[in-house]
Order: C-alpha cells, then sequence, then structure tokens
C-alpha cells in the first residue's frame, strides 16, 4: 500500500504476518490508547455503539447515548479521553469536488460530557479531516487532512481553538499522526522522505509554542512505520525494515535510533504493536515458522518471550497492562474457531473464559472472540465474543493486599446497556407519586369547603397502578387531615401523608420510592360561586434502585439507596355549579402544578459491575383543564364523574449521569415526556350526619397509563 493510503491510525503489518491471518485480519485498526481507564473506556464506547447499532437497543429505550447520527454517513468514535468525558472520531460522507470524480470523505467530530457534539471541519485547501486519538485530558487531538492539499499530521488544541500542521520530513510529501503522548505533548506518527517511509516523533516545545519533527530511522532498509506511543511519551513502537527488506518489530527511545526487537524462532518479520505505560514492556506479533505468534519483549533484558498459541497456528497481542506483567489478544484454536487469551507469568497463554472459570465465573462453553483492552491492574478485559456482542469481564484479585471490589464477572455491553434502560426515567417516579398526592384524591376541593365556624378531620388516599415498558408497578398516597373555616368564603386545611410506588425495570429490576409529605392548602371564594384553591407541597423519600444484567450464564443484581426530596405547588380555579343540564351540576376547573425533585448520588453496592450515580434535579410544570359533574341520585348519594385534559411543558427527562465503576463515565439521555393526556373518573358521593365521603374510579392515558382508586371521608364538627 502507498503511504497514502494508509489512516492516520492504521498501519499495515507485514506481508508475511497478513498471509497468515484470517481474512480480513490486515484491515484491523490498532490504535494508541493513553491511560488504562481510558483504554477500557474507548473499547466499551466503541464496541458497545457497534453492538447497539444492530440492536437499536438504545433507541428504542434511552439506554444509551448515540454520540453520532449523520444521515448518509458512517460513524466511527476512534478515542476517548481518560475520564471518559471526550470522545473523539470521524463520519464518513461522499463528497463531489468542484471537479473531478467525486469519492468518501472523513470530517471529524468531538463529543463532550455536558456540551454534545461538535463536528470538525477539514482545513482551507483539504476534503477530508480524520482524528485518531486525543490525550488524557481530552484537550489535544491528533490525526490527518487529506485530500486537496497534501495529506498531512496535525495537532489540535481545543482549550486554544487551534490547529496546528505538524510539517513533513525532510524531502517529504505527506506526514500522519498515530498516537498522542498522555500530555498531549508528544506526537507519533510516520510519513514519506527523501528516505522513504519514515516514523517520526513530533514534540511541542510549551515555552516557545512549537514544535519540531524528528525523524526515526530503520534497521537498514527502506522503511519505518510507527503504531503508537506510550503514555509518557518516551517510547515510540513499530516496525522497521532491516536490510534485507523485512519489517521487523522495534522500538525507539526519545529520539535514538531504532532498536530491533526481532522475529520468533522460525520467522523472518515482526510487528510491535502497544507499550505499556513507561515503555519497559512491548507487544506485539511475529511470525514463526508454522504461523505468526503474540509476543512480549522487556526492554530492560532485551529478552523476546513467544505466548504461543490456544492451539491454532496464530496469536496476536493487542494490549498489556500497566505495569507489563499482563498480555491480552487473540488467538486461533485446533477447530479454527478463536479466543480472547490472557497471559500472565503465573497462568501462562489461557482463554479468557478459562481465566474466569479460574476466578469462579460459570461458563459452561467458550464464548470469546478476542480481547482487545486491558486495565491497568490487568484485572478488566473487554473484546468481542463469537456472536458478534461485545464483552466487559472482570477477574478475581491476585493481590490479596488489594481492596476487596467486585466479584469476577462477565457481560455482554448490549445486554449491560440494556440494564440502564428506564433508568432515566427513575425522576418521574417521586413526582409521580407526588402528582397523585395533589391531583388524585385531593383534587376535589370544593369536597372539602366548610361554613364559618366549622372544622372536619379526614383520611384521604389513592391506590393504583402505573404502566411502563417493563410492567405495571403499585402506586399509593394515604393522609390525614384537619380543616378549619374562619368564614364562609376561606377554608384552611393540613394534611401529612405518606406514599409508595414502584415502577419495573428490565430483567425483574426496580426502581422504588416510598416517603412523607406535608400538604398544607387554602381555598376561597373570589367571586360569587368561584374559587381560587392553593395547594403547597413538600415530601422527604428514599429511592431504591435495583438493576439487574446478564452475568454469565445467570442474572447479577446492582442495587443502591438515595434521598430523594420533592417541592411543589399547585394553584387551581373552580367555577361551582356553573351550569346545569336537567338535573346534573357542572363544576368547570382549570389548576397549574409545578414540582421539582432532587435525588442524590448514589453507589451500587452487590454484582460484578456496579455503577455510581450523580445526583439528579428536574421540574414539571403542568396545566390541567377539567369538568367535574354531579347527579344527585337522593339527598344523599349523588353520582359523581370527571374529564380532565392536561398538559406538561417539558418534553424530556434530565440526563442520568454516572459512572460504571471501573470502566467509564456515562450519560443517559433523559426519557422522552408525554407531553398531554386525557383523564376521566366516575363515583359516588354520600353523606349521613357529619360523616361524608367520596369514592373514584379513575384512569389515565399519561405514559403506557394507569388506573387508579381514590377516596376521601371527612367528619365535620
Amino acid at each position: 500500500m502507498s503511504p497514502n493510503s494508509h489512516s492516520s491510525f492504521t498501519q499495515p503489518l507485514p506481508g508475511h504476518l497478513c498471509a497468515r491471518r484470517p481474512s480480513g485480519y490486515c484491515e484491523r485498526r490498532f490504535m494508541r490508547f493513553l491511560s488504562p481507564a481510558g483504554s477500557l473506556a474507548r473499547r466499551l464506547l466503541l464496541l458497545g455503539s457497534s453492538a447497539l447499532c444492530a440492536s437499536h437497543v438504545a433507541a428504542a429505550d434511552y439506554g444509551y447515548e448515540w454520540i453520532a447520527s449523520v444521515p448518509g454517513s458512517t460513524v466511527q468514535p476512534s478515542a476517548m479521553s481518560a475520564d471518559g468525558h471526550v470522545v473523539v472520531g470521524n463520519f464518513q460522507t461522499y463528497f463531489t469536488p468542484p471537479s473531478g470524480p467525486g469519492g468518501y470523505v472523513s470530517n471529524g467530530f468531538v463529543w463532550t460530557d455536558g456540551s454534545g457534539i461538535r463536528t470538525v471541519q477539514p482545513e482551507p485547501g483539504w476534503y477530508s479531516i480524520s482524528i485518531g486519538d486525543v490525550s488524557s485530558d481530552g484537550n489535544i487531538s491528533v490525526g490527518i487532512l487529506a485530500g486537496g492539499n497534501a495529506t498531512q499530521a496535525y495537532r489540535a488544541d481545543a482549550a486554544a481553538g487551534q490547529i496546528e500542521l505538524l510539517g513533513f520530513l525532510p524531502g517529504g510529501t505527506a506526514s500522519r499522526a498515530t498516537g498522542v503522548s498522555g500530555d498531549g505533548n508528544v506526537v507519533s506518527g510516520w510519513g514519506n522522505s527523501s528516505n522513504g517511509n519514515r516514523a517520526f516523533r513530533w514534540t511541542y516545545d510549551p515555552v516557545a509554542l512549537s514544535g519540531s519533527m524528528q525523524e526515526l530511522g530503520t534497521l537498514g532498509g527502506a522503511d519505518s512505520f510507527s503504531n503508537g506511543i506510550s503514555r509518557d511519551g518516551h517510547v515510540v513502537v513499530g516496525s522497521a525494515k532491516d536490510a534485507g527488506g523485512f519489517a521487523i518489530a522495534a522500538y525507539w527511545v526519545d529520539n535514538g535510533p531504532a532498536t530491533a526487537i526481532g522475529v520468533l524462532a522460525g520467522g523472518d518479520e515482526s510487528g510491535a504493536m502497544e507499550a505499556n505505560a513507561d515503555g519497559s514492556v512491548i507487544v506485539g506479533q511475529s511470525d514463526v515458522a508454522s504461523g505468526t505468534h503474540a509476543f512480549r519483549y522487556v526492554v530492560a533484558s532485551s529478552t523476546m518471550q513467544d505466548l504461543g498459541t490456544l492451539g491454532g497456528i496464530y496469536s496476536e497481542a493487542f494490549g498489556v497492562s500497566d505495569d507489563g506483567s499482563v498480555v491480552i489478544g487473540r488467538s486461533g484454536r485446533s477447530d479454527g474457531t478463536s479466543s480472547g487469551f490472557r497471559w500472565s507469568e503465573a497462568t501462562g497463554t489461557i482463554s479468557v473464559d478459562d481465566w474466569l472459570r479460574q476466578s469462579g465465573v460459570t461458563i459452561a462453553t467458550d464464548v470469546t472472540n478476542d480481547a482487545s483492552a486491558v486495565s491497568a491492574d490487568g484485572r478488566i478485559i473487554t473484546g468481542t465474543l463469537r456472536d458478534g456482542k461485545a464483552y466487559l469481564a472482570r477477574g478475581a484479585s491476585t493481590d490479596p493486599s488489594a481492596p476487596s471490589g467486585p466479584p469476577a464477572g462477565i457481560i455482554t455491553v448490549e445486554d449491560y446497556l440494556q440494564s440502564f434502560n428506564g433508568l432515566p426515567r427513575h425522576i418521574f417516579v417521586p413526582q409521580q407519586v407526588a402528582d397523585l398526592a395533589m391531583n388524585g384524591a385531593n383534587s376535589s376541593p370544593m369536597f372539602h369547603r366548610l361554613s364559618a365556624g366549622q372544622r372536619s378531620v379526614w383520611a384521604t388516599g389513592d391506590l393504583g397502578a402505573v404502566r411502563n415498558d417493563f410492567g405495571t408497578g403499585p402506586t399509593g398516597t394515604g393522609e390525614i387531615g384537619f380543616a378549619y373555616a374562619p368564614t364562609d368564603d376561606v377554608t384552611l386545611r393540613l394534611a401529612l401523608g405518606t406514599s409508595y410506588s414502584k415502577a419495573d425495570l428490565d430483567l425483574a429490576g426496580y426502581s422504588r420510592v416510598q416517603g412523607s409529605y406535608v400538604l398544607p392548602e387554602v381555598s376561597m371564594a373570589v367571586a360569587p360561586n368561584i374559587y381560587a384553591t392553593l395547594t403547597g407541597f413538600a415530601s422527604i423519600g428514599e429511592l431504591s434502585m435495583r438493576r439487574a444484567y446478564l452475568n454469565g450464564t445467570g442474572t447479577d443484581i446492582s442495587a443502591g439507596e438515595a434521598d430523594s426530596r420533592t417541592l411543589g405547588f399547585r394553584a387551581r380555579v373552580d367555577w361551582l355549579d356553573a351550569f346545569r343540564v336537567k338535573d346534573a351540576a357542572f363544576t368547570p376547573y382549570a389548576s397549574f402544578t409545578h414540582l421539582t425533585t432532587k435525588t442524590d448520588g448514589y453507589t451500587e453496592t452487590g454484582g460484578s459491575f456496579p455503577a455510581r450515580f450523580d445526583q439528579v434535579k428536574g421540574s414539571s410544570n403542568t396545566v390541567r383543564l377539567g369538568l367535574d359533574g354531579r347527579l344527585d341520585l337522593t339527598t344523599t348519594v349523588s353520582l359523581i364523574g370527571r374529564a380532565e385534559v392536561a398538559h406538561r411543558f417539558e418534553d424530556q427527562a434530565p440526563h442520568t449521569t454516572g459512572e460504571i465503576i471501573g470502566f467509564s463515565s456515562f450519560d443517559l439521555p433523559g426519557a422522552p415526556i408525554e407531553q398531554n393526556w386525557l383523564r376521566g373518573g366516575i363515583g359516588f358521593q354520600a353523606k349521613s350526619g357529619p360523616l361524608e365521603g367520596q369514592l373514584m374510579f379513575n384512569v389515565s392515558s399519561q405514559e403506557k397509563g394507569s388506573y387508579w382508586l381514590s377516596a376521601s371521608s371527612r367528619v365535620i364538627f
């Protein structure tokens, strides 16, 4: 392949290695990840988005945030900051230039947690830009500009709003950036020069505010290429050709000469793909007499270790832990399949499946296809399963002095993200129960009117169920109160109540809230037969979350609890008995309800993959127009009914943010809110001396629908 045919983060394997790999192997992209946490976060996002694209789980159930969706384009995230708050990538779109044939070009995007997505357009003179890597803090990104002007590596500083062209090697006409150090000040790449294709190391001087490109040599042959750089920026890894024209795995320390790593016994070509944090351990693959094997190279002792295979003819290393003690990758098997592998000094090369079995995880048959990234301590691995789904795996800790953490387990990204489905709705639960307390049995202020000097005590309650995507959950309120009328035109009420509601989540998970509330209210006549009512609401509750997800062949549970507080008010106007139709009297009304709910952050316990959730705050503002009807059947019994239309002004719940512990942060978009719904009710009202009561059955079309029974009784004295 010519230099211009390579992407900013793709480097071809030597020909012999390509020939001995499964079909499509040589198109694999070897990405440089800057930190162990970032590595897992990136793999989670990249693999997760791939899995979800096929199933559309996130789009339907709001359990995952799409980073980008561009009509007519192919979107591909490429890298993520260490904390997971910045994602960079590219989307390809067909482009027709002013003259000549058209073709696909790349545009970049930068997604920032909290700010959303920003499209990155190529600089004037180029048709295409490709972002390949990003620094640990997400501020510096590197990649290539191509099409139109000569292909050139660049370094972009988001904070300064500047993009810097890195130039070319002496005599060169093209350059590409393949990786960037954790602090963003060192860039690795390759380009052509008067000497042939050459790896380079570009260094930024923060004092001089400029950088310089240093050509990195070969092993006596024509070309050298870089695949990545250590996080500290001192070691570049890749391959270089020797005098015989063979590509040999090599590394460069700072701007020093190429140092050959060598080849395994029986081989003649090799390539270095990753380095650990300080570059002291390098991994890659080399051909051997009968195939291709992954290797682990220790710089201090110049030892190149053959990691073998799982019975097949090839293996390939994709990642290494922070201290270099764990290597992961993919290996062929004797039956023609492949599995992810994990190597350590203690276990040698074993499948990820067997590593999990040794950690106590039940896996009936081997399921992994590869292992693509590993955490700093070597305990967490990501990759793909044989069914194409991405997985996350955690093994048991081998350090007895380390603090205990989540147990071992394996989940697929798709299935795990499904466990978040419905969580962006959990802010609804305290609000729904608060709304029920104010607009359920307490939606009949005319029933509670008193004459001057009268007092009453009452009990009110609602009992019903609310439907959602996963089932039907119970909900209810109950309260007692006291009322007093200082005049014929004013009634004062004060209630103390308790509430409960439960909403189902996927795989038998649930969101449950229970708490107590206080409800003061004043009703007064503002004109003949027209009454204005102002109701307050304050509650304190506890939200309990139970999140279920598949772990291996079973279901795992992570759970947490958080305090929830809701404040609100309702303003309502009733026109008592405004008109009659034969013997039925009708009272039109209008109301406005405001509620603000705040749920504290919490960290889950239990399960292999718990998460931490940040505090969430949301408000609801709802206007209602309705008509109450009453038909006196006898002097003591009346048939009552209600018809109501409601509109909520918000169209989306607040985001749910947090961290999948040990992996990455997440930002779940708020669930869409149904803004318009209908409510109807029918029941009876009766009185006997000082005792009065009301019973009404209600239905609502809100969300998936709900129904409840409201009951009120009072004693007047």
